[in-house]
């Protein structure tokens, strides 16, 4: 066998090395080539699964909204050919806090030949937080109240579309603009089919509100609610101007003719939770609180700051009565990351809250509290405009740092004590009870009749609705 010297070993040794090399560079750039052609080929089905994906999706929504139109145009021929001798109206009620915008009405329909209301109670879910609740402590109201109403309990939610075409409503009437708090078979966009008339839950809007989507709108009045709906119903003059420069439709849906609630409240029975077993007489005072207690709404909330105090002072005067209601959404909005206030220090208040022999909740009808209050405390831009209506001394306490009131908030407070702290509000009520009378009941008065002016808002509301219908009918009635 040859001997192989060693500079000629090393040289065919270095000479495979580089063939290896060689080869390893092929395979490497050949794998490269095959990885991209992989991943293009991966790219070109996830098109494919993206598009089909797509296609399928949009097959089912086209497929809804034939349907939908289908509905639409048969209830739209059925109307034109109807017979029906009364106007169905179907009033959606979410929220027994706010009965009192539309109880008249309701009230009005069931006496009047030409109209057939019916009542639904469907459960909630305030700004779109939360699963769907609420049903059962409505239905329980309105039974208290004697109404007559259909269920649609959350279990049902599914069926919310199905119970409506079935109902076959000529008219829906809803509680307020807010299409987040309750079920999407119920929002402006789904009800686009049929009239809805939408009597607000408060009685005017006081405040510059915060402007919100893109393009901005004021939402007092110009949500998809106020632009879908078929009549929209205000309490005066000032606030129709708002509409007329603020909303799409330059107001042309909107009627002023006053606000239901001023009756509502003003017949209401009074009720109050507390009662000493003598039968005296303690002062009375009714505390309202805002839900708006984070930052960036309307910013009027108040709670976080005067809870403890509040505690305080109805420890501090026996001699005193405490009732302590909020608005429907506080304790969501204490459940939402970045309250002020924890949900455990909001339960553990109230623990202590409803432990003095002086202090209660409230958590029925807030006119029948207010009817009974010698004094009414709130943050509210709303509640503060309730007090008058009933002539109570009213103290605002007021957040430095709250949206800006409009010009019907500037008068609408002038009717109120405004304070920055309870402090000064406990001597507020001192003050107005040792005067024997309210300085500011003049102003509350004057305020109540340029505002909601004369009694009667719901009866006219029910002129209009069957003034609108009449005309609806004679052009009908000319086309055929």
């Amino acid at each position: 066998m040859p001997r192989i010297s060693m500079p000629s070993a090393i040289r065919r040794v270095v000479s495979w090395m580089r063939r290896v090399d060689g080869t390893v560079q092929r395979i490497e750039s050949e794998n490269a080539e095959l990885r991209s052609e992989l991943a293009a080929l991966s790219h070109e089905v996830n098109g494919l699964t993206n598009g089909l994906t797509a296609l399928t999706d949009l097959t089912r929504a086209t497929s809804r909204e034939v349907d939908e139109t289908r509905r639409v145009a048969m209830n739209t021929a059925r109307r034109l050919t109807s017979t029906r001798g009364r106007i169905r109206m179907v009033f959606l009620v979410h929220n027994a806090a706010a009965w009192g915008s539309i109880a008249e009405l309701v009230r009005l329909t069931h006496a009047h030949p030409d109209f057939e209301p019916v009542v639904v109670s469907i459960p909630h879910h305030y700004s779109g937080v939360g699963p769907a609740k609420g049903e059962g402590r409505t239905h329980r109201f309105l039974k208290s109240e004697g109404v007559t109403h259909i269920r649609l309990h959350k279990s049902h939610l599914s069926d919310a579309a199905q119970l409506l075409r079935a109902l076959d409503p000529d008219i829906v009437v809803r509680q307020s603009q807010w299409d987040a708090d309750i079920d999407e078979a119920f929002s402006a966009e789904s009800l686009a089919w049929t009239r809805v008339i939408l009597i607000p839950y408060e009685t005017m809007n006081t405040t510059e509100n915060v402007p919100i989507g893109d393009p901005p709108i004021n939402s007092a009045v110009d949500t998809a609610m106020h632009r879908t709906a078929w009549l929209v119903f205000l309490a005066n003059e000032e606030a129709l101007a708002i509409a007329r420069r603020d909303a799409l439709t330059a107001g042309l849906q909107f009627r002023a003719v006053g606000h239901p609630k001023l009756d509502y409240v003003r017949e209401t029975e009074p009720d109050w939770p507390l009662s000493r077993p003598d039968g005296t007489h303690r002062r009375r005072v009714l505390w309202s609180a805002h839900h708006s207690i984070l930052t960036g709404w309307n910013d009027f909330g108040m709670f976080a700051q005067t809870h403890s105090d509040m505690l305080a002072w109805a420890r501090d005067a026996p001699e005193t009565e405490f009732v302590f209601m909020h608005h429907p959404l506080l304790p969501d909005t204490i459940a939402r990351e970045g309250s002020p206030v924890s949900p455990a220090e909001y339960r553990e208040w109230l623990n202590e809250w409803t432990e003095l022999d002086n202090a209660a909740v409230w958590d029925g009808d807030y006119a029948e509290a207010l009817a009974a209050a010698d004094f009414l405390v709130t943050d509210g831009p709303s509640m503060m405009i309730e007090g008058q209506m009933l002539s109570v001394p009213t103290v605002f306490l007021e957040r430095a740092d709250h949206i800006p009131f409009n010009d019907i908030g500037r008068e609408i407070a002038r009717g109120v004590h405004r304070v920055e702290s309870v402090q000064e509000a406990r001597q507020t009520v001192l003050s107005i009870e040792e005067s024997g009378a309210d300085p500011l009941a003049a102003r509350q008065e004057k305020n109540v009749a340029r505002f909601f002016g004369e009694p009667g808002a719901a009866a006219r509301i029910l002129e209009v609705i069957r003034a609108e219908v009449d005309a609806e009918r004679i052009v009908l009635s000319s086309v055929r």
